[in-house]
C-alpha cells in the first residue's frame, strides 16, 4: 500500500453506507486488513461472513472523535465516508460534517498517518447557491469540509462527483478532470468505490483533488486509477477554513 510503518490497516469510516459496503468488499476480496468502522455492529450484519475475512469490525462515533483515536494510530490509510445525508439536514449537521471529521484530521496529523486520508467531495459544492436552502445548505458543509480536509496538514486525496447512484452490474467509463464544476457529475456507488480502493492500494499524487463523472467516451476503471498518479498536486492551504455560522 506504500507504506514502511508498521501500520498495515486500512480504516474505513462509514463502512455500512451505500458506497462503503463495496469499498468493505473490495478490500476483502483483496485480503487487505480492513478496519471497518460503523455506529452500530447490526448495520454489517447483512454482510456474508466470508466478504468481511480480513475485517475487524468495531464501533466509533465520528462526532466524538476520541472514539477514533486507537484506530486511526492503527492505519496506514484512512477512507472517510460519513457525513450527513443531503436530502435532509438535521440539527448537528455542521458537528459531523465539519467539527468530527476537523477532530478526526487532528489525530491523523498528530499520529503521522503515514498514507492518505482518501475522501468523498461534492463536485458542485462552489456553486454556493442551490434550488432550495437545504440544498444550499449542504454544499456550504460539503464545502467546508474539503476544505479542512485540505488544509489539515495529512496527506489528502478527495474525490469529487455529484450523485452518487445505485449499483450498475457492466463497468462504466468515467472522465477526470481538476477544478472543475460539474453539479451534474454522476457516479455509481460501486464504481465510487472501485476508484477510492484504488487510492489506497494504488496510490495518487499527493494532496490531490479530482472530479469524476460518467462518461462514455472516458477510461475504464482500471486505467483511471493508474491515471490518479499523474494528477497536479493542491496548492499548499493555510490552516484556515472558509467557515459559515452553524445555526
Amino acid at each position: 500500500m506504500g507504506t514502511t510503518s508498521g501500520r498495515d490497516s486500512i480504516l474505513l469510516v462509514g463502512a455500512s453506507g451505500q458506497t462503503g459496503r463495496y469499498v468493505l468488499r473490495y478490500l476483502c476480496a483483496a485480503s487487505v486488513p480492513v478496519i471497518a468502522c460503523v455506529r452500530s455492529a447490526h448495520r454489517l450484519a447483512s454482510e456474508p461472513v466470508t466478504t468481511l475475512a480480513s475485517a475487524e469490525v468495531v464501533i466509533g462515533n465520528v462526532e466524538q472523535p476520541h472514539t477514533l483515536a486507537p484506530l486511526i494510530e492503527r492505519a496506514a490509510h484512512v477512507i472517510y465516508l460519513a457525513g450527513v445525508d443531503r436530502r435532509g439536514l438535521l440539527p448537528g449537521a455542521w458537528q459531523l460534517e465539519v467539527e468530527g471529521l476537523s477532530g478526526c484530521l487532528e489525530l491523523a496529523r498528530r499520529s503521522g498517518l503515514p498514507g492518505r486520508w482518501i475522501s468523498v467531495g461534492y463536485s458542485g459544492s462552489d456553486r454556493r447557491t442551490g434550488p432550495t436552502w437545504t440544498e444550499t445548505r449542504w454544499r456550504e458543509l460539503k464545502l467546508a469540509a474539503e476544505d479542512t480536509i485540505a488544509a489539515s496538514g495529512v496527506n489528502y486525496f478527495v474525490l469529487r462527483t455529484g450523485l452518487i447512484g445505485p449499483a450498475v452490474s457492466t463497468e462504466p467509463r468515467v472522465s477526470m478532470v481538476q477544478n472543475s464544476i460539474a453539479a451534474d457529475a454522476e457516479l455509481p456507488c460501486n464504481a465510487l468505490a472501485f476508484l477510492l480502493t484504488g487510492v489506497a492500494l494504488v496510490g495518487a499524487t499527493a494532496c490531490s483533488r479530482v472530479t469524476v463523472r460518467l462518461d462514455p467516451y472516458g477510461l475504464k476503471l482500471q486505467s483511471a486509477v493508474q491515471t490518479l498518479s499523474r494528477l497536479r498536486q493542491d496548492s499548499p492551504v493555510l490552516r484556515t477554513t472558509r467557515l459559515m455560522s452553524h445555526a
